[in-house]
């Protein structure tokens, strides 16, 4: 009878020692199982969102090259100086004493500051010619691809004109011009 309870009780503490044993070999792989599938979930939550993220991204500089592309196709240039004398240059007429009899371009003050950025410049063409030359001196201002604004126009006709018993189409034009530049630095500095 005591070797009956003394296998009894050495199975049992055999039994209870393998699952001890196994408890504590399979305990902490399997709680570092749990673990790991948790950053394993945590991972692919990432994964997913960085799809996300570079789907967005994508869609975001599609809409900017979109933007960037509407911006050069209906705004104006504005450079980083008046740059006054190619200004002249693409706005003169010939002066050839018939057609355009005279023509002046006048700085009239200094740049004024327009906002954070921009400066203005005024600038006045005075013009003595026939109707269709200061039209076109107009229609050379409106195709510029800079920014600038014409503030004023004031057209009569000349003291030639005037005085001229025949039909003598000579006007005087004055066209008040803002030249719109935005000087270097002026970003930098306004931000």
């Amino acid at each position: 009878m005591k070797t009956r309870r003394w296998d009894r009780w050495a199975i049992g503490c055999t039994l209870f020692g393998a699952a001890s044993l196994s408890y504590l070999s399979t305990w902490p792989n399997w709680a570092m199982g749990d673990e790991q599938a948790a950053r394993i979930q945590e991972l692919h939550e990432k994964v997913g969102d960085l799809g996300r993220a570079e789907a967005a991204l994508s869609t975001q500089t599609t809409r900017l090259s979109n933007a960037r592309a509407r911006q050069e196709a209906e705004c104006r240039h504005v450079p980083d100086s008046a740059d006054v004398a190619d200004l002249m240059q693409a706005l003169s007429l010939k002066v050839d004493g018939k057609v355009v009899h005279d023509q002046t371009f006048t700085v009239m003050d200094r740049p004024s500051q327009e906002g954070d950025r921009f400066e203005i410049l005024p600038i006045q063409i005075e013009v003595e010619a026939d109707f269709d030359s200061v039209w076109s001196i107009l229609e050379r201002i409106e195709q510029l691809p800079r920014l600038v604004r014409v503030s004023g126009l004031d057209v009569g006709l000349s003291d030639k004109a005037l005085q001229s018993e025949l039909a003598d189409q000579s006007l005087i034009a004055v066209i008040s011009l803002d030249v719109v530049y935005a000087p270097a630095g002026s970003l930098e500095n306004n931000q």
